[in-house]
């Protein structure tokens, strides 16, 4: 097996897998920033995350945890608690639905 083809073929997996991500967490625009104008790459530090998660084998949970506290920490988005409906409705059901995308996809 040639090194240099293998690192080759790693980054070409990781740059398919980071762009069919960032169209899932576009699609879902946890904080409504992609509709806002924001550019497309704002939530990279997101998927990186997430693409961290999925290549570490993290459980649906474990990912989802991330997401909130990296939407809270980095994007300051509230506490769910404090979102009133049907907000808060509406973003669980994104977040459920770019869940269901990443196992659908990834594993």
């Amino acid at each position: 097996m040639n090194l240099s083809n293998t690192k080759k073929e790693v980054k070409q997996k990781f740059k398919a897998d980071f762009t069919t991500l960032t169209e899932y967490v576009n699609s879902s625009d946890p904080c409504g920033l992609i509709a806002g104008g924001a550019p497309t790459d704002e939530y990279s530090c997101l998927t990186q995350q997430i693409i961290s998660s999925i290549y570490n084998k993290k459980t649906r949970q474990e990912m989802k945890d991330m997401i909130l506290h990296e939407l809270k920490h980095h994007f300051g988005t509230p506490d769910l608690t404090s979102v009133d409906e049907p907000y808060k409705t509406r973003f669980e059901n994104e977040l459920d639905k770019l869940l269901n995308e990443v196992e659908r996809e990834f594993y």
